[in-house]
């Protein structure tokens, strides 16, 4: 019987290989504590069918290279995606440690605020059509420090009578 394991695929950087990190659940002695640990896997994909965040089973197979000894035998949970409803863009998403990643890119943190924000908005019913439209950015002015109020030129002399700094 071959060893059998079902993980989450977490890159798909290589050419027909994925990383697969597989859970397991191990006792510690002393404590008395179930931990939850992990190992990743090098994982044969003939088809290149597997995408980031897809939970497949593997099945140990012939040594394909140094350290891919496994294969994709099926996908189990195909990854969730989510659609960009102006654009129809196709994001796959993928729960990391409770922040929402994108596969795009995981280290466009404003790119995730942005889609949070869009999730998260809920339009007024009682807004009419011409509040909603889009109107264009204008920097606020910034605010102007009356003159009178600075006179370096009489501190300046107030601190040297004052024996504060010399000439």
């Amino acid at each position: 019987m071959r060893h059998n394991f079902i993980g989450m695929v977490v890159s798909t950087a290589a050419q027909k290989t994925v990383k697969v990190r597989v859970p397991k659940r191990v006792m510690n002695h002393h404590v008395h504590k179930e931990l939850l640990m992990h190992k990743n896997y090098l994982v044969h994909d003939e088809l290149d069918q597997c995408k980031l965040g897809d939970v497949v089973r593997i099945e140990h197979c012939r040594k394909v290279s140094k350290r891919k000894t496994f294969a994709v035998a099926e996908i189990v949970k195909p990854a969730r995606t989510w659609t960009d409803p102006e654009t129809g863009i196709v994001v796959s998403r993928v729960a990391v440690r409770g922040f929402s990643v994108s596969a795009a890119s995981k280290k466009d943190f404003l790119q995730d605020l942005y889609l949070k924000e869009i999730r998260g908005y809920k339009a007024d019913p009682k807004a009419s059509k011409a509040d909603v439209t889009t109107k264009e950015f204008v920097a606020p002015k910034a605010a102007q420090v009356p003159k009178s109020d600075i006179d370096l030129d009489a501190d300046i002399k107030s601190y040297e009578k004052n024996g504060v700094i010399s000439q």
